[in-house]
């Protein structure tokens, strides 16, 4: 059985990173006080995220909120907001959720500070941001000794399979979906047998007419909103992931399941790969994600409108953006079987006369079954002319259209060497 005192020794700060991370978020708080006090400004810091509840793990960020009176509108607290971030963040820079918020370090410690409206249980929020502290009550307020072990347990099993993290790139289980689950269930070990039992979606609490309201393959209710699904950003696959993960650990009582794969080598699969790269923009990864997506699903459309029959697909953002196809085959055979109207149509003899006498017509025209076809000879059968000239014609993001004409395109053999080959051949359950 696995020794769960030893996994949380292992994730857990030590007493001098515990010491240091509080140590910074109070200073930055008084900064922030002292700041809004001089300049008569009624607002007041307030630290939120894993530090404040003490559920966070090893190398754990510092989210310090600013505090806004509702009486200011949301332009001022997001001008002043980020004007206090750089005040105390020197080198911070600004990034961007549902408003600007800055984001440094301060002696090797990430620091985020927000901008919010102080908002009380019950009134309604201005901005997403503003249910942030109230995630942070709630939880402490329903917190023990044991259950913020059985968090810490639950985050680290999900850091494990790799589904924790609610970011674009992961859509996976958020460090306040971990304390709810463990809140709402009882303890680590309720979740794991709850999804190692769990038959399609997962519903907290199980009111039906919530089924019926949100369509995500988890749904579990914020405490405090109850308009929102705390658990909308986590995909199927990464749900199907704790699922058989769940099942897994029961079984075996230890973590041993997690491999980086059953396949040990590159083995010939008869098809044919190519990867598409191209340099990533500096923007932030959840912006270059969803174009990445965008971009792969448009190569994808364009071997499928022609016919070279794609199978799978994989994705890595690093220092650029990687992009594999693996398809059926390379080279397109000279006809092409195009299916004309039902033989019942209006358009069935304009259909003949165009046909009949074109020059690329092959065969045909013929009847199968209630329909017309020709066979017809392709103006096109090698990918790269096609891909070049349709990729001219798509929109991959607006990020990326402008990087279009530096698409590098690798036919693979068994010398290429990329990262996303090495996610596609080794791929396992928890990648």
């Amino acid at each position: 059985m696995i020794n769960y005192n030893k996994l949380l020794s292992e994730y857990l700060p030590d007493k001098e990173e515990n010491e240091k991370l509080f140590s910074i978020s109070e200073l930055v708080k008084k900064k922030i006080n002292d700041y809004c006090i001089k300049e008569n400004i009624n607002a007041e810091s307030m630290e939120v995220g894993s530090l404040s509840k003490n559920t966070n793990l090893k190398c754990s960020d510092i989210d310090i909120f600013i505090l806004f009176d509702k009486k200011y509108s949301k332009e001022y607290i997001e001008s002043k907001g980020t004007e206090i971030g750089h005040y105390i963040l020197k080198n911070g820079y600004e990034k961007y959720a549902e408003h600007p918020y800055v984001s440094g370090y301060i002696n090797g410690v990430k620091v985020d500070i927000v901008p919010a409206f102080k908002i009380d249980e019950g009134e309604t929020i201005v901005s997403t941001v503003d249910r942030t502290p109230l995630h942070t009550r709630f939880v402490n307020s329903h917190s023990s000794e044991q259950i913020i072990k059985d968090i810490r347990l639950l985050k680290i099993f999900m850091k494990l399979i790799n589904v924790y993290g609610s970011e674009i790139s992961k859509s996976g289980f958020s460090g306040y979906l971990c304390e709810l689950l463990t809140i709402k269930l009882g303890s680590f070990d309720n979740v794991i047998k709850k999804f190692a039992v769990l038959n399609g979606r997962l519903l907290i609490p199980e009111n039906m007419d919530y089924k019926k309201r949100f369509s995500e393959p988890i749904i579990i209710i914020d405490p405090v909103d109850p308009n929102r699904n705390a658990a909308a950003a986590v995909s199927v696959e990464n749900l199907s992931r704790m699922k058989v993960a769940s099942k897994l650990f029961i079984k075996y009582g230890n973590l041993d399941f997690i491999k980086n794969s059953l396949a040990e080598e590159k083995r010939k699969r008869g098809t044919s790969i190519k990867i598409f790269i191209l340099n990533k923009p500096d923007i932030i990864d959840e912006v270059i994600y969803t174009q990445a997506i965008r971009f792969k699903n448009k190569i994808w459309g364009i071997f499928k409108k022609y016919g070279f029959s794609p199978i799978a697909s994989e994705i890595f953002v690093g220092r650029d953006i990687e992009i594999l196809i693996e398809y059926e085959m390379d080279i397109l055979p000279d006809v092409d079987i195009h299916q004309g109207p039902p033989v019942d149509s209006t358009e069935i003899l304009k259909f003949i006369d165009v046909w009949k006498n074109n020059d690329r017509l092959m065969r045909g025209p013929y009847i199968i079954g209630d329909r017309i076809f020709v066979d017809t000879k392709r103006k096109l059968t090698g990918f790269y002319p096609i891909f070049y000239s349709e990729i001219e014609k798509i929109d991959i993001g607006k990020n990326l259209n402008g990087l279009k004409k530096n698409i590098k395109i690798i036919d693979v053999n068994e010398n290429t060497d990329y990262e996303v080959l090495k996610r596609f051949y080794f791929k396992s359950l928890f990648d």
